[in-house]
């Protein structure tokens, strides 16, 4: 193989990081109905997609680490309490070890997020992550309260991001080397911060990870965006790019659209 060939293969190589939040009939784009999630999750065993956790992404990355066949990460933002009561009965059946990111100041109390109107949704205690910390789940850092970092002083910035970590690491005794900003929020100056603690950062652009991405922004695919079926499992043999590119378009131009109209009622 020519030196050339050799460079376009491993440019063309991506891992496909998977995003879920709630496993519930809840309403919204972060809830995937439990009979969905077991037919995305079964679907990657039976087609015997390789699933591989984050260390692996670092090495990947630094050219440690080559993939051979289709391969995905499975992650989940906010660790609520129905990942450990519904999401991970079906991982674990299948063998998969998902990554959870934490937001350690609300454990084991509810959401602070939801929208006017919306239940909050509960997130697991202490307790339950120690249980599943044990049996294999990857928990690493979602910040201390889901704020948006970007708006966030220096110092206060700076805490979420080393109180988060230390407290995972002195609950659980495990490393945390991995974080995900809440909302996907970030800009250079968050992306330096984080930098200064995590080895990886994940954020919420819908792509594949290729090595040229961002370390410290790396995409990641929506699962809410794959309820289909016959879809989702064309994504994972490889025929899904078109429909992935199109929804990628679609989203950019509804937060265009949205940007806009934000700025319309700030001058209002």
């Amino acid at each position: 193989m020519s030196s050339r060939t050799e460079v376009a293969r491993l440019a063309d190589q991506a891992i496909s990081i998977l995003t879920f939040h709630s496993i519930s009939d809840g309403e919204g784009a972060t809830n995937i109905p439990p009979d969905v999630f077991r037919m995305q999750i079964e679907s990657i065993a039976e087609l015997g997609v390789e699933v591989v956790g984050l260390a692996e992404v670092k090495n990947w990355l630094a050219g440690r680490h080559e993939i051979e066949k289709p391969t995905i990460v499975i992650t989940f933002d906010d660790a609520f309490s129905d990942f450990a009561e519904t999401a991970f009965p079906i991982l674990n059946r299948c063998g998969f070890k998902p990554c959870v990111f934490a937001p350690t100041g609300l454990v084991g109390g509810v959401e602070t997020w939801a929208p006017p109107g919306a239940p909050q949704r509960k997130l697991m205690d202490w307790a339950t992550l120690k249980d599943l910390s044990r049996q294999g789940v990857d928990f690493q850092s979602h910040a201390c309260s889901h704020q948006k970092l970007t708006a966030l002083g220096d110092d206060e910035l700076e805490n979420e991001l080393v109180a988060s970590r230390k407290t995972l690491e002195d609950r659980l005794s495990c490393e945390v080397s991995f974080f995900a900003p809440p909302y996907g929020d970030s800009n250079a100056r968050v992306r330096d911060a984080i930098a200064r603690h995590y080895d990886l950062s994940l954020g919420v652009n819908l792509n594949k990870a290729r090595r040229t991405a961002p370390k410290y922004d790396l995409p990641r695919i929506d699962m809410h965006y794959f309820r289909d079926r016959p879809l989702w499992r064309s994504f994972l043999k490889g025929k899904g790019d078109a429909y992935l590119n199109l929804r990628r378009t679609l989203r950019g131009a509804r937060q265009v659209m949205e940007n806009v109209s934000m700025r319309k009622g700030a001058g209002a």
